[in-house]
């Protein structure tokens, strides 16, 4: 554990093993979500990106999911759940809307088009955004 710390990370101890990090395993289960929503027509991809980025993906830095649980309290994310985790989306596998993304050649910010279109100058704007936040985080930890 002292070599990732020494490297910049930070460590978890997990009590089994699993496929996937539990980062990842977390990332992917918003994105399979995200995904579903624009997949089903409910809402199109800038819009699952703004909610995020507006509302719960500010606090997430500093207040992870079991704790923002136990700040709202338990009794409301029971409550929460009982009425939203039944409509989620349950598929076992890929979304068949990411698959025909990716065999029709999208393929996100590197071929131009993947949820949305891409100019060279917007995805450059965007990875020029995320390095200066990421910059300033890391500064702000430091």
């Amino acid at each position: 554990m002292i070599l990732l710390q020494n490297a910049g990370k930070t460590p978890v101890r997990v009590a089994r093993d699993v496929p996937g990090f539990i980062g990842n395993r977390l990332q992917h289960a918003l994105w399979r979500e995200a995904i579903s929503l624009v997949e089903h027509g409910i809402c199109d991809a800038e819009a699952v990106d703004t909610v995020v980025k507006s509302s719960f993906g500010r606090r997430l830095a500093v207040l992870g999911p079991l704790e923002n649980a136990d700040l709202v309290g338990t009794d409301l994310t029971l409550d929460i759940h009982s009425q939203v985790l039944a409509d989620l989306e349950r598929q076992a596998g890929p979304s068949a809307y990411l698959e025909d993304l990716v065999g029709n050649g999208k393929l996100g910010m590197k071929s131009g088009e993947g949820f949305r279109k891409w100019t060279a100058s917007e995805a450059a704007s965007v990875r020029a955004r995320v390095a200066t936040h990421l910059r300033k985080l890391e500064a702000i930890l430091d």
